[in-house]
């Protein structure tokens, strides 16, 4: 993938560079100039005429790894240059295709013939709650306390009266360690209550599940998003019925099953690593036929991921924009935030609202939730701070 790099400062695409190895001297020739878009290619995705073009122009590059460097001022620098004909209109398409992905900021997302308008150009801008609806006996932070469904169904309206615009009901823990449920009982756990929900509310209701069947119960009884944290690949006959569904489908990054994910995970370069294997999930579900335009993706906070990563994926939370597609962010009382604060999960809202604060600040479009008001509150706030009027 041809992905823009966001760095905030020059210090901070130094410190970047340096971690993904670039050499001093070519980072402080690249800082020295750096121009708003910081532009990673693979070699492979890189012409010989590029490789000239860029230094004719006095733009600085730095080669390493079987990658190249380079920044560019703005979408309509690179339009101009393509302009100059044949050769620099097909070497630079696909740079401009990617500022034009990462710039993306305007989504309207088909939900099964509902429409939900997610990013900062959308009316307000402020990101939309998905409220946590677990009817589980044993899921990290509300195990059981909605495991019937009359309880569910109640909270599931609450929610909604409180704000959210998505109630997310899952019937299958997927915190680590937990083993799958057989799909039976998920079908058991979850349809009655989106049912419900679906008739009571004007939420969307979302279907948190792996499994295709559970999934094409979930939107005969309502669902219209289909929420699946493995991105389709626990079950090959998820991407067909979404297909088929019209539903929208929330693609998140996971490394291993919930029951092995903590157990060791490594990343050598966790946004090259992420970003290429989200991607791959998009085009397969796209291979599959489901519309470009109904596909979210999640990071996967929590699922496979270190302490270090997860904090790094709220820093760094802008690389995703190179997706070209919303981002759902789910911090919501993990233990990243208990490794940090030595709080348990009931008692962690007060670092969860710093976590969604920085993902709404940064562009989150989605943030999953357990604590509605509190969390509809921090994402206006965030958002209105970033958009405010200078002065």
């Amino acid at each position: 993938m041809i992905r823009v790099v966001h760095v905030g400062s020059p210090e901070d695409a130094r410190k970047r560079l340096s971690f993904l190895g670039v050499s001093s001297i070519d980072a402080e020739r690249l800082c020295s100039e750096l121009r708003p878009f910081l532009i990673c290619m693979r070699e492979s995705d890189v012409s010989r005429y590029l490789l000239d073009y860029l230094p004719a122009r006095g733009i600085p590059t730095a080669q390493w790894k079987e990658k190249i460097m380079f920044s560019v001022s703005s979408a309509e620098q690179v339009d101009a240059w393509m302009k100059e004909g044949l050769q620099a209109h097909s070497a630079l398409l696909p740079v401009r295709e990617a500022i034009g992905r990462y710039m993306s900021r305007d989504f309207v997302v088909d939900c099964r013939g509902r429409k939900i308008r997610l990013g900062g150009a959308a009316p307000g801008g402020s990101p939309k709650i998905m409220g946590i609806l677990n009817v589980t006996p044993d899921s990290f932070s509300d195990g059981g306390k909605f495991h019937s469904a009359d309880a569910a169904v109640r909270h599931g309206i609450a929610m909604a009266e409180e704000g959210a615009d998505i109630i997310d009901v899952g019937g299958e823990s997927t915190r680590p360690g937990s083993s799958p449920v057989p799909v039976d009982e998920e079908i058991w756990r979850v349809v009655p209550v989106i049912r419900e929900l679906s008739r009571k509310t004007e939420a969307l209701v979302s279907v948190d599940t792996t499994k295709a069947a559970v999934a094409r119960e979930a939107v005969a009884a309502g669902a219209c998003i289909i929420n699946d944290t493995s991105a389709m690949t626990d079950d090959p006959e998820m991407a067909g019925f979404v297909a088929e569904s019209g539903c929208a489908v929330v693609l998140m990054h996971r490394r291993g099953k919930p029951s092995t994910m903590q157990a060791s995970p490594s990343y050598g370069s966790l946004f090259d690593e992420l970003l290429d294997e989200l991607e791959e999930r998009v085009e397969a579900a796209v291979r599959a036929g489901v519309s470009r335009e109904r596909i979210l993706v999640d990071p996967g906070i929590g699922f496979g991921k270190r302490l270090e990563d997860n904090l790094a994926l709220h820093r760094h939370l802008s690389d995703l924009r190179n997706l070209g597609r919303p981002v759902v962010f789910g911090p919501s009382r993990k233990s990243f935030i208990g490794k940090i604060t030595g709080k348990d999960p009931g008692a962690r809202v007060f670092g969860t609202a710093a976590s969604v604060a920085i993902s709404a600040f940064l562009g989150a479009d989605v943030l999953r939730v357990h604590d509605v008001p509190e969390m509809r509150d921090v994402v206006r706030v965030a958002a209105a701070i970033r958009d405010g009027a200078e002065c």
